[in-house]
């Protein structure tokens, strides 16, 4: 479960921001955007972070998770859609090379502390 390494990598880069403050953090919320196709289980991230952030210097901080659907733009006729699926057909004019707008995304959107 790769999950539990992507958790813990965001822990380590909390920890080093954290003591870069110098200064006392009493809360710490990190928001995180996360593609349909990331290849990652928001589910298991969560418990990855919940598991990794125990044995680490901020177990207090939050993981929140924006999922981001996939969308698909038609270079053909410009429509961009949202899709359950990469492999199908644009719905307005039936072509099938379309190009990915959103949905692989993995990165860590905001921190927030006090």
């Amino acid at each position: 479960m790769h999950e539990v390494g992507i958790a813990q990598s965001l822990i380590e880069q909390m920890e080093k921001k954290v003591a870069e403050l110098n200064q006392p953090v009493k809360a710490l919320k990190l928001s995180v955007l996360l593609g349909k196709l990331a290849g990652v289980s928001a589910e298991a991230l969560r418990f990855g972070f919940e598991i990794a952030k125990q044995d680490s210097q901020i177990p207090f901080a939050q993981l929140e998770i924006e999922e981001v659907p996939l969308r698909l733009n038609c270079p053909a006729c410009q429509l961009t859609f949202q899709s359950e699926d990469i492999k199908q057909r644009c719905p307005r004019c039936g072509k099938d090379s379309l190009k990915l707008i959103s949905g692989r995304e993995l990165k860590l959107k905001t921190v927030e502390y006090e």
